[in-house]
């Protein structure tokens, strides 16, 4: 029975997948449509080498998981009900969660998948992968169609090639459902906020699905990060406001005025959620959350690289003093020559090409090319990338961990760094030296 139903699910995923394959192949531009099978083959490959050795918190969900659909096969009826909560029962084991253990839901959603995948890991990782996959994608297709003239190669490289990302997202890692929820989510917002080029209106039911499927995005990134989802979410709807009031005449068009009006957007948008909001979101319990998370990544760090913070001072003003060097070292660190260890010398690499290429934006910066992206969005992206950096910095010392946790916001870095002229002329190079070897 289980087998059936496993091999039935499959045969309806595979075929639903080569009809969004097909469907995409025909509707994409020709330069993107070249990207789709690699971007793809790319993606399956890091899955596939991932998956030969899980890591040890894979293996453990995956565990707990199977236990969890074992008593779904066995009682249908009342598994759902001991889901509920925060504490795992399941074949006499009990262990309690935090009450928004990210752990925890992650356990449920796996356990909902072994129903397809008759509890093979390996191919959990397979469609968690191919789903973030397909909101990058669809990511990239909705730059390119609201942003006519801005570097969709730049989008491409960040969010289908970039090597650590792909790595970190590819399998059984949060990372996989917080960049598919956050690039899935984006691309719904983007048409919305900016309009679709499109002659033909929006039908009604088509909406009502994308609006369904983006509050399911906006939960899933919630409930796995909620400290990563509400600076994404706040700054899409500072965004919509903005992009009323400039359509409205309320907001003037250029530069200043779009900054303006977004960080005033943004303040009035976070103010009273901190101050009536949940206690997820009150100050006392992010510090009490930052300093716990900090000290913990400081004793399983001892005898390897790591950050650590002179005078640290567990206190709103302590964190906000610390947040700049945070964030900097979130981008930099390790350094090259920091250790001899293969994994520190290639994430050395990798941050010293992005010191380059931040060098080469600001140098686009002050000539006037900086691209072609709406002022307002290339505002939003970057608070967004300086906040999840400033929290990540402060929480996560131990720099292991900190590579993987900055691949939720890495490729929208990416984007805005080679969003430049130069950078765009750079790729266009790369692009034609790839044809004429091919």
């Amino acid at each position: 029975m289980r087998l059936a139903v496993s091999l039935l699910l499959n045969v309806l995923l595979a075929g639903a997948l080569g009809y969004w394959l097909r469907g995409q192949w025909q509707r994409a531009s020709p330069s993107l449509r070249r990207w789709l099978l690699p971007a793809l083959g790319w993606r399956l490959l890091l899955t596939a080498i991932s998956s030969l050795r899980p890591s040890p918190d894979a293996q453990l969900m995956g565990k707990f998981s199977r236990l969890l659909t074992a008593d779904f096969w066995a009682q249908p009826t009342a598994a759902p009900a001991l889901w509920q909560g925060n504490q795992f029962q399941a074949a006499g084991e009990s262990v309690t969660f935090y009450a928004w253990s990210n752990t925890l839901y992650f356990i449920k959603l796996l356990a909902l998948t072994n129903i397809v995948t008759n509890s093979k890991l390996w191919l959990n990782a397979l469609y968690l992968s191919v789903l973030c996959f397909i909101a990058c994608w669809s990511l990239v297709r909705a730059l390119a169609q609201a942003f006519p003239l801005a570097s969709v190669a730049a989008a491409r490289v960040a969010f289908l090639a970039w090597p650590t990302v792909i790595w970190w997202t590819a399998g059984l890692t949060k990372e996989t459902l917080l960049l598919g929820a956050g690039a899935g989510l984006v691309s719904l917002a983007l048409p919305a906020i900016y309009g679709a080029h499109s002659s033909q209106p929006v039908r009604l039911s088509k909406g009502l699905a994308r609006l369904v499927v983006g509050i399911v995005l906006a939960w899933v990134m919630f409930r796995m990060r909620y400290f990563f989802a509400l600076p994404l979410l706040g700054g899409l709807l500072a965004l919509a406001l903005v992009r009323l009031a400039t359509r409205r005449g309320w907001l003037r068009a250029g530069w200043w005025p779009q900054i303006g009006g977004l960080l005033v957007a943004l303040t009035l948008l976070a103010g009273p959620a901190i101050i009536g909001g949940n206690k997820l979101v009150r100050i006392k319990f992010l510090v009490d959350e930052i300093d716990r998370n900090y000290h913990h990544g400081l004793l399983t760090s001892s005898g390897r690289p790591h950050l650590e913070y002179t005078d640290w001072q567990p206190t709103p003003l302590g964190l906000l003093r610390h947040a700049p060097l945070a964030a900097e070292q979130v981008l930099v660190r390790p350094w090259l020559g920091e250790s001899r260890q293969l994994f520190y010398i290639g994430a050395g690499l990798e941050n010293a090409l992005i010191i380059i290429l931040l060098l080469l934006s600001v140098a686009a910066i002050v000539r006037r090319r900086p691209g072609r992206l709406p002022v307002a969005l290339v505002v939003v992206l970057i608070v967004y990338c300086l906040l999840l950096a400033a929290f990540i910095g402060l929480s996560t010392p131990n720099l292991g961990t900190l590579s993987r946790y900055r691949a939720a916001f890495l490729p929208w870095l990416i984007l805005l760094l080679l969003q430049n002229d130069y950078a765009r002329s750079l790729l266009k190079r790369l692009g034609q030296w790839g044809r004429v070897a091919s």
